[in-house]
């Protein structure tokens, strides 16, 4: 028997890419395993960021040392850049669109019944709705590793979730490299989505959304499910108007803050995360600034913060650097204003009763899981939590 290993980086559609890429070769009767005993190996990778490139090569390197038999194939965001097309280590590059038939020709293989649809985590499941973005925002590889936008049917959408839900997963997450477009082009958009998946789920999360898909119509269409999981992750990379043009973002401070101020009056106890990029080129000290503000000023439980980092094809990469040291000291002042803020944020939540899915219990007893409004949460019980929704008593000590 054929055996096969996936390694995942990067977001959560990669994740469910390799979600896909299991389900699709079980059915070719593949079995999983670990690295060291695969015949397969692929590594489902990611290019936002250099130091994302860097792991790739480093994990490449290491499958080879650990299984120096396996047929090793690179495929994702990072296959598309010709440094990779020159290592020996790798056996081939496969688009993802195009592993799956690779392998079944290159290793005859022949379908052995359908495919079945699975999630690598065991409350959460995902169905990546939609893929590929056209902003080409000026420091981002995603318009030239995604594509242009396309979106899955609804019939397939409503197929996935009713199979989740018969597995027993008890939350779904919708998620796309562009969520907000989902449906561009077509007779469909995201509330459609909502409503197809509402039909099999108590608990939905909407991933990463950008502003600019949003507004006073669709937010107040996706209050109006219960099911929608009052935690959103929208995107706000810089605090300063002047950065966001060079970024060729399409929205302001303003609009963006009007945004959170919509979700907050639609949904009780809204949380909300992001992403900024700290160190842009042009960034002075008041524009970073301007985004310390914007943290403190929205509150979000959780900023990832990444430093700029220049990518292949993008506008920015030939743009003249920030001083690398004052880069990094700007990165280290974010983050710990970002854990400040998070904090004093969720010690808000003091007293008040969450709906809790428990994923694990962890080394010291307790169970561990997230709210409704993603806040992790530990509790102690005699009763076996894991995969059960409990209602409990938020504090924050």
């Amino acid at each position: 028997m054929i055996r096969f290993f996936i390694h995942t980086m990067g977001c959560k559609v990669n994740s469910c890419d390799s979600c896909d890429f299991y389900s699709n070769l079980t059915s070719y009767g593949l079995e999983y395993s670990d690295p060291e005993s695969a015949d397969i190996i692929i590594v489902n990778s990611c290019a936002v960021t250099r130091e994302s490139v860097r792991k790739t090569r480093q994990y490449i390197s290491r499958f080879r040392k650990i299984n120096n038999n396996a047929f090793i194939i690179l495929t994702g965001c990072a296959s598309i850049l010709d440094e990779f097309k020159s290592n020996l280590i790798l056996n081939a590059i496969v688009n993802r669109d195009d592993l799956i038939s690779f392998i079944s020709n290159k290793f005859d293989l022949d379908r052995i019944h359908e495919k079945r649809i699975t999630s690598f985590e065991k409350t959460r499941a995902f169905i990546k709705i939609e893929d590929g973005c056209e902003n080409f925002c000026s420091y981002c590889i995603i318009p030239f590793t995604r594509g242009k936008i396309r979106s899955k049917s609804i019939k397939n959408i409503d197929c996935e979730a009713k199979r989740f839900s018969e597995l027993g997963f008890k939350e779904l997450v919708l998620t796309g490299i562009n969520l907000g477009r989902y449906g561009q082009g077509t007779e469909f958009n995201i509330i459609d989505a909502i409503d197809v998946v509402s039909r099999y789920f108590e608990r939905i999360r909407l991933s990463s959304l950008e502003p600019d898909t949003l507004n006073l119509k669709i937010i107040d269409k996706i209050s109006k499910y219960n099911s929608i999981c009052p935690n959103f992750h929208l995107s706000l990379q810089s605090g300063s108007n002047k950065i966001l043009r060079m970024m060729n973002r399409r929205y302001d401070i303003e609009y963006y803050l009007k945004i959170i101020d919509l979700f907050r009056d639609k949904f009780e106890n809204a949380t909300f995360t992001t992403d900024v990029i700290i160190g842009y080129p042009g960034e002075t000290e008041e524009d970073f600034y301007e985004t310390i503000n914007i943290i403190n000023k929205v509150s979000f439980i959780k900023v990832n913060v990444f430093p700029f980092s220049p990518r292949p094809f993008t506008v920015a990469s030939s743009l003249i650097p920030v001083d690398q040291k004052e880069k990094n000291e700007r990165v280290k002042i974010a983050m710990r204003e970002s854990d400040r803020v998070s904090k004093i944020e969720i010690a808000k939540f003091e007293g008040k009763k969450f709906n809790v899915l428990f994923e694990y219990k962890n080394k010291e007893g307790l169970y561990e899981g997230y709210s409704e409004n993603y806040i992790r949460v530990k509790y102690r019980s005699s009763e076996n939590l894991c995969g059960k929704i409990k209602n409990v008593i938020f504090s924050s000590f």
